[in-house]
């Protein structure tokens, strides 16, 4: 794999990631709610499995994507059972496109989910492929919903 094509990717992984925090942060008048926080966990597993799964096709290691992405989903089971409960997810901003987030969220976990599969099988083109797709998803998202 040729490493001077995967310096942009981790440019903007980085950058994405890295203003993860920023793009759910709450104002400062008002208290977050327990579905914000909740919301805040899932961002953050996600930022720690795509750091690894960044790591993963660099190394062309792809047997370290599944330990990384259990605990993204475990955050995202919790969104899952809190929501099942009646619990209120709350977006730090666009409350009023909450169902378009949860589309665009249901499509991500999908397209993670094939990453995983493509993974298990030791399909690196593939794993590559969903990884730009992945953040190409996560920069959507977050142009929709963090202005």
């Amino acid at each position: 794999m040729n490493c001077k094509r995967l310096i942009p990717i981790i440019i903007i992984v980085v950058g994405v990631f890295g203003t993860c925090f920023v793009g759910i942060s709450v104002p400062d008048q008002t208290k977050p709610t327990e579905g914000m926080n909740l919301l805040r966990e899932e961002m953050v597993g996600l930022e720690q499995a795509f750091e690894t799964i960044i790591d993963a096709v660099i190394l062309a290691n792809l047997e370290l994507i599944k330990p990384a992405a259990a605990q993204f989903h475990k955050a995202r089971e919790k969104v899952e059972k809190a929501i099942s409960a009646g619990q209120r997810i709350t977006l730090p901003k666009n409350q009023d496109k909450f169902k378009k987030f949860v589309e665009l969220d249901d499509k991500f976990h999908d397209c993670f989910r094939a990453l995983e599969k493509a993974a298990e099988k030791g399909q690196k083109k593939v794993v590559k492929d969903q990884t730009h797709k992945l953040l190409d998803d996560c920069v959507v998202c977050h142009e929709g919903f963090r202005k």
